[in-house]
């Protein structure tokens, strides 16, 4: 475990060890589940929809997830938690040297919009995002 940075004190996240097909990031506040994040290979995700082939480099091997879910128990929201989180899973992705994430912002479309493109996502019309990395 390790700390997460939010406006929470003693927050911890657990990362995966390594990559596998599913990835899960589980956030505690002491031994309080709070908020995960769950991520799934490209290999596992046919229906994937990449918004430009033209964004992904050609020398990248091309390993990539879907990021699948990422939810903060409703009482932990606003603190934070779930930008502290995504950027974890950014950090892991990147140091695993995966070539992108990508998915769909669901719930409230226009700030997840807003949420997700502050966080250097593209999004298309229909709400797919994908990070390039």
């Amino acid at each position: 475990m390790s700390q997460l940075h939010c406006k929470l004190p003693d927050v911890t996240v657990t990362k995966p060890n390594g990559l596998s097909q599913s990835l899960f990031f589980h956030v505690y506040s002491g031994p309080n589940a709070i908020a995960y994040a769950h991520l799934s290979s490209g290999a596992g995700n046919r229906q994937r929809r990449p918004i430009s082939r033209a964004a992904l480099p050609l020398q990248t091997p091309g390993i990539s997830y879907c990021l699948k879910k990422i939810e903060v128990s409703q009482n932990y929201r606003n603190l934070g938690i779930g930008t502290a989180l995504l950027q974890e899973v950014i950090s892991f992705c990147q140091d695993e040297r995966i070539s992108a994430l990508y998915g769909e912002a669901k719930g409230e479309v226009e700030i997840l919009r807003r949420w997700y493109r502050d966080k250097g996502f593209e999004l298309d019309a229909v709400d797919n995002i994908q990070l390039t990395l």
